[in-house]
């Protein structure tokens, strides 16, 4: 989250348009200061104006800094930094120059760079909140949150009325792992500013995460109705829906994402096994497979397509495609489960049960690889098992995902498969083992 420089702080240094007399330069000054001119015009008035003679310092300064935020608007960072350096030479004390030029540094790419001009900044005027909440924009893109979050604090003692300060501290807290804490954070945004979408948004990610998708839904809805160009918006629904394991919805959700961001892997893949949720195994095909080039592919995406071919009874394709992933992921337990059931198709029981054996190393305290593994084979010791889902606070779909696991491990091939959970890894092995 980057600020863009307002109108307000540009026009705070309150300065002369042109030279009295000047009629030329001056119009070129106001159409230089005019925000509301496109940037290529606004920096060829502004080059224009400071070419008259007998321009006052106030005037140049001015006229510096209106083309420095042209050129920051146009994304000529470099030369947008270039005019704050030779205004800050005029008026060296002046901490909104300092300020807007590190926002030209982080527009550029400068994180740290910027860091030194809000530290400026702060010390002209401590009791500006903006320079500690673009001095915690920065230290987040380079990581350093605890140094964020101190700064949010400090911003919003100055400025408590401020929504956007409580929107980026939310952001860092959800970065954190502190969902709670940053599900606070943009309430407080919202409460300021109802209107803003994008609080909104992340507030209906953070419930998600705290595996609450049915508060999640009615806040998409309404930015959706608002913003329906945002794929990101679509995806973030669909998951919510799938998790509530409304799948149809999901999958139609996901669907619109993907139309919006056809080269988006993620929405693929979540669209893929909304299909499979549906029953769609043949639609969840068409959906991954397409996009699997025979020159390899991200292993994620190759194991959920194998998982897929066995459930399409492509048994060529499933072992070529798990094959694959293995190889570029050895270390990957789902993978090596889906080889273990592809082997156990193929009546080759002792390699089924290795692979199966391996998965269970790589990943000990997943309860569905074990029940799996289990069924291909290994030798799981019931004392080393671990327990099922569901988790504390459960979804509608972990819960479903929970009922195969504990099917399987029972043994209740038909409970397992009439469990909500044709995405899972549990669902494929009962399926496969009728």
């Amino acid at each position: 989250m980057i600020r863009r420089l307002p109108s307000l702080v540009l026009l705070c240094l309150g300065v002369v348009l042109a030279p009295a007399g000047a009629a030329s330069s001056g119009s070129d000054a106001q159409l230089c200061r005019d925000l509301q001119v496109e940037p290529p015009l606004r920096v060829e008035a502004c080059s224009r104006a400071l070419g008259a003679h007998d321009l006052t310092q106030t005037q140049q300064l001015d006229l510096l800094a209106a083309r420095a935020q042209a050129f920051d608007d146009l994304g000529d960072h470099a030369r947008a930094i270039a005019d704050y350096d030779s205004a800050i030479v005029l008026a060296p004390r002046d901490p909104v120059l300092r300020l807007n030029r590190g926002v030209a540094k982080m527009h550029g790419g400068r994180p740290a760079d910027a860091i030194a001009d809000y530290d400026d900044a702060a010390h002209l005027k401590p009791d500006w909140h903006l320079p500690y909440f673009d001095r915690a924009v920065a230290l987040t893109d380079l990581g350093q949150r605890a140094a964020a979050l101190k700064d949010y604090d400090r911003a919003i003692e100055l400025k408590p009325d401020d929504a956007w300060i409580y929107v980026g501290q939310g952001d860092v807290l959800a970065a954190s792992g502190d969902p709670t804490r940053a599900l606070a954070a943009y309430d407080k945004a919202l409460a300021l500013r109802p209107d803003l979408d994008d609080p909104r948004a992340k507030r209906a990610e953070v419930l998600l995460r705290l595996d609450r998708p049915a508060d999640a839904v009615p806040e998409l809805d309404r930015v959706l109705a608002l913003n329906p160009s945002k794929p990101r918006l679509w995806q973030t629904r669909g998951k919510a829906k799938f998790e509530l394991a409304d799948y149809v919805g999901a999958a139609a959700d996901f669907g619109h994402a993907l139309e919006l961001a056809p080269e988006d892997k993620d929405v693929r893949r979540d669209l893929t096994r909304a299909e499979l949720g549906i029953g769609d195994a043949e639609g969840a095909w068409r959906t991954l497979s397409s996009t699997l080039g025979s020159d390899g592919g991200e292993a994620t995406d190759l194991t959920l397509a194998a998982m897929v071919a066995l459930l399409t009874n492509r048994a060529a394709a499933a072992e070529g495609l798990v094959r694959r992933a293995v190889d570029i992921q050895p270390g990957g337990a789902t993978a090596q489960m889906v080889l273990a059931l592809h082997l156990l198709q193929q009546r080759d029981p002792d390699d089924a049960r290795a692979a199966a054996a391996l998965a269970v190393s790589f990943a000990p305290e997943d309860a569905e690889i074990a029940a799996v593994a289990r069924l291909a084979g290994a030798e799981i010791d019931p004392a080393e098992t671990p327990p099922a889902p569901p988790l504390p606070r459960a979804t509608p779909a972990q819960i479903a995902l929970a009922d195969c696991v504990t099917a399987l491990a029972a043994d209740d091939l038909a409970a397992a498969r009439a469990a909500a959970a044709g995405w899972s890894l549990c669902h494929l092995a009962a399926v496969l083992n009728k």
